[in-house]
Parts: C-alpha cells; structure tokens; sequence
C-alpha cells in the first residue's frame, strides 16, 4: 500500500487526533450562526441582560459561548462558569466562592449574600460579570426563580450581572409556562442555535482535519453528504462520525473515505 494519511501509527500516537473530543483554540470553526450570537451577547454584555441560548445535544451551545467568554479581556470582566445543577445548592456556593465570599448553609441566606455583594460592593470595583450557567434545563423551577431574582436590582434599574443560560430546547417551552412568566419577560435576548448546512458540514470536516494536520480532502463529497443527514448537522455527531470512519479506513486499509465505507460506518453506529 501506497503511503496514507490513515497510517495505523499516525493514528496510535498523534497528539492531534482528528474530530477529538478537546478542540485547540486553531480548531474552532467559525460560522453565521456564531457569529450571529457572539454579536447577540456582546449587545447583552452591554446592557447587563439575561440571554437564553437553547438548541439540542451537541449543538455547540457551550464551545460557542466559551468562545465568546474567552475573547472578553480579563481587566474588565470576570467570567464565572457553572456547571449542571439540578436543585441550585452547590450553584450559589460555588458562586459565593468565586466572588470571595463564605456561603451560608441555607441555599436562600447564600443567594440574598451573592446578590447583596453585587449589588453594593462590585459595581463600584469597576468589573463587569458575567454568569454562564450550563445545562440550565435541568434546573429545578426554585434555582430558575433564584436566577431571575439575582439579576433583579433595586427599583428595577439595570441588573449588576449578565447571565447566559445554555439549555437544550424542552426549557423553551418550560418557560412559556405559568409561573415563569416573570423570567420569561427578563430573558432580552434568545437564540436557537442550530446545526450546520449541508455545505457547512463539509467545511467543518475540512476545517477540522487541517487542524489536526491532515488531508483536506479525505471525505468524498458524497462522504459528506451523508455525514450531513446522519447527523443532522449536530457539530458533536459529525465528529463522532468523521472518527469512527477514519479508524474504520484504517482498518480497511485505504486513503479515501467515501459513501460506501461512511454506510458501513453509520449502519454499525445504528445497531450499536
């Protein structure tokens, strides 16, 4: 066999595996879409709003915001990221940690002490924050109301924290329920994110493999094509895909992957 990209040692020991899990800051594909929503959050950013950022599994709601918060200079904002929380008691600790202060045991007496903090201490300190909690659909209906209330300043005026949420789309209709009527009126910007095109998806998977060193060309139009409709254009899908054909080539021992190997690929993927 003539000399491949798809070398079984290439693949055993580079330190940039193509479609990996950790992209390098070089790997980030930038689209309409995330540009579109990193122009959203900067107007946000601004008027110290809430933003909802709603979209499926693997959509890219987390690497685009992440993007976003990482391009924010350090003098003049502090980023503080949350993770999955379901009932909000670890939520308001880690977040009274992160601005310095000692969380009480009582979830309530934790969230008044965070948001007494930054009302009457941090705005005259000159840094703007900024709260990204994650999984947000998983939150129970005490920590969203506790979310809202936080970003409540006296009299109404402007709130003393941006607050993005990343939720996947059943939290959109949660929201339109009664009893969130109040969270719903302060969410000033939503934005569904949604998957790539077609043509997106080629771009991504090309994006990608030069990234990590690669050929550009490894995928076969048609390739593409039905990465495209077996992942619906879900960025975390598409690299799931694009690996397992690069292993499966490997196996199989040839230089291009093309529809016929990405069938097996996804048929195996189905039945697993």
């Amino acid at each position: 066999m003539t000399k491949s990209t798809l070398a079984p040692d290439q693949i055993a020991t580079s330190e940039r595996i193509p479609f990996g899990k950790s992209a390098q800051a070089e790997e980030l594909f930038s689209y309409a879409q995330m540009q579109e929503l990193h122009q959203m959050l900067r107007l946000a950013l601004q008027e110290k709003a809430i933003v909802f950022i709603s979209g499926e599994a693997g959509v890219g709601k987390t690497t685009a915001t992440s993007a976003f918060a990482d391009q924010l200079p350090t003098n003049k904002y502090l980023v503080i990221y949350l993770g999955q929380d379901q009932e909000g008691t670890s939520l308001w600790r880690r977040l009274a940690c992160s601005l310095g202060l000692k969380p009480s045991i009582s979830r309530a007496h934790t969230r008044l002490t965070v948001s007494q903090h930054l009302n009457d201490n941090l705005l005259e300190k000159g840094k703007d924050i900024v709260l990204i909690i994650d999984e947000a659909h998983l939150l129970d209906n005490a920590t969203l109301e506790d979310i809202r209330l936080l970003t409540n300043a006296d009299f109404d005026r402007m709130s003393p924290v941006s607050v993005i949420l990343l939720g996947q789309l059943p939290l959109r209709g949660r929201l339109k329920t009664p009893g969130f009527e109040a969270l719903n009126q302060r969410l000033r910007y939503k934005y569904a994110l949604e998957g790539y095109t077609e043509e997106e998806t080629g771009e991504y998977t090309r994006h990608r493999l030069q990234a990590a060193g690669r050929q550009r060309d490894l995928f076969s139009a048609e390739a593409i094509k039905a990465i495209f409709f077996a992942s619906q254009g879900i960025p975390r899908e598409i690299n799931n895909l694009a690996l397992a054909a690069i292993l499966r080539a490997q196996t199989d021992g040839v230089e291009k992957i093309d529809a016929k190997l990405m069938k097996k690929v996804i048929d195996q993927r189905d039945l697993s």
